[in-house]
């Protein structure tokens, strides 16, 4: 097609003519049928169409006899079907057309949403003219010209009913049963074949690459100690397990505390937990571990009684596991040798009030993380608020300093908070951000889940 646009696209299958004389006096009609298709080349199929025909004289550019346009549906099919001769006129007439001085050509012109805007356009000859409109012209009828080729297959048509069932047929008497083979032996069993041959060297692991199986020289297991490389080219006789990367990490499974209850847990295991944000493990039956604890070391807080001012702080926490308590520790940034500090454990969520534990003198005379060691004999439970107050044990003018997290960065103990004793109302005022930097360890006898950090 010569005039083609961008959207639309219609197929012309096949073209027939057709003419009868009728009481001595031809019509003038010939038939005219198109498949409609659209840009992606899907039919038009029950849709309006615009169709414009027009008859070129001469030839496919030559002048136009006659033309007229119609408007008409598609079927399922996406054909349409027409009358050339019985559409509305745009110029000539059919009945003034001198058949006999051809040749003639039939140019349409589609429009595939049903209007006139004709963006389609194709032009054909008309090899043969209908012999009705030819001799209504005074023509002589000529040979009859070849067969033409079969257009395609129409839609198939409605299944018809179906007929009267016939009379059964006498049945026929039952063969006899033949008698069953016997089973034959079992043949031979063939050789074994020759061994194909073994992709990639000594130790890779060998994995179907595009179709292709061949040894990893950078993904390695070693039988006998069960060890595995993976980026290194060879096996670490020291590590069961080897990631040799400067591109990637090692991603630990990553879940909520749900998921993670979940597993039916082994000691050892390690994930990530997703709700607070931390590395966790699994602990086994027994043992001392932490089951409290803040280490940001970002400010300090001194401790001391002057006969004037007082200062001391508290610290509550919440075990997340239950055990016998064995030690509570605490950081040191400065001090004057043998600091004689007081060292009380209360049960409750308000410091300087609740259950009284067990109260401790303890002479600090070192830097660092000091060990307020405890007999087994106080039970800390999960769940469970209490906490610790540190408070000089004598009047002097020597002070202690003790680290502490100062809200960016914020304490780590979601179950504790910081306090400040005010000596001039006598009541301790929280730091809801902060954490003393401390570690509460117990004798545990479950097995659970613990913070890495």
């Amino acid at each position: 097609m010569k005039d083609r646009f961008h959207f639309r696209q219609a197929i012309l299958l096949f073209f027939c003519l057709s003419a009868w004389v009728l009481a001595a006096q031809s019509p003038q009609k010939m038939s005219y049928q198109s498949v409609i298709r659209d840009a992606d080349d899907k039919l038009v199929a029950e849709q309006l169409v615009g169709i414009r025909i027009s008859l070129l004289q001469g030839s496919p550019g030559g002048t136009e006899v006659y033309a007229e346009t119609h408007s008409i549906s598609t079927n399922a099919n996406g054909l349409a079907t027409l009358q050339i001769g019985s559409g509305n006129v745009v110029s000539g007439a059919m009945d003034e057309i001198n058949w006999g001085d051809g040749p003639f050509y039939i140019r349409t012109s589609t429009d595939p949403d049903g209007g006139t805007d004709y963006t389609i356009t194709g032009t054909s000859e008309l090899l043969s003219v209908p012999y009705a409109l030819y001799a209504a012209n005074g023509g002589v009828e000529g040979p009859q010209g070849p067969q033409g080729i079969a257009g395609p297959q129409g839609p198939k048509g409605d299944t018809g009913e179906t007929g009267d069932r016939g009379p059964e047929g006498v049945k026929g008497d039952k063969g006899d049963k033949g008698e069953k083979g016997d089973k034959g032996d079992i043949g031979l069993q063939g050789p074994m074949g020759v061994p194909g041959p073994s992709g990639g060297e000594n130790q890779q692991v060998i994995f179907n690459d595009n179709d292709e199986g061949d040894g990893d020289p950078e993904f390695l297991f070693d039988k006998t100690s069960n060890h595995i490389a993976v980026g290194a080219t060879s096996i670490n006789p020291s590590a069961a397990l080897e990631i040799k990367s400067v591109s990637g990490a090692l991603l630990l499974p990553r879940m909520t505390t749900q998921q993670r209850n979940a597993i039916d847990g082994s000691e050892g295991m390690l994930i990530y937990n997703t709700d607070i944000q931390k590395f966790q493990g699994f602990v086994g039956d027994s043992g001392t571990i932490t089951i409290a604890m803040s280490e940001v070391s970002a400010a300090t807080y001194f401790v001391g009684d002057d006969g004037v001012n007082i200062d001391y702080v508290a610290q509550t926490f919440t075990p997340f596991f239950q055990g016998l308590l064995q030690t509570f520790e605490f950081n040191v940034s400065s001090l004057s040798p043998g600091f004689q500090l007081t060292v009380e454990l209360y049960e409750g969520d308000t410091p300087g009030i609740g259950f009284y534990m067990n109260g401790q003198v303890v002479n600090v005379n070192s830097l660092g993380w000091i060990t307020v060691n405890y007999p087994p004999t106080f039970l800390l439970h999960e769940g469970t608020t209490y906490h610790f107050i540190l408070k000089p044990a004598v009047v002097s003018g020597n002070f202690i300093g003790v680290l502490r997290s100062n809200g960016d960065p914020i304490g780590e103990h979601d179950g504790g908070t910081l306090f400040s004793f005010n000596s001039a109302t006598g009541t301790f005022n929280p730091s809801l951000l902060d954490d003393l930097d401390f570690r509460v360890k117990a004798l545990v006898n479950n097995q659970g889940w613990v913070n890495l950090h």
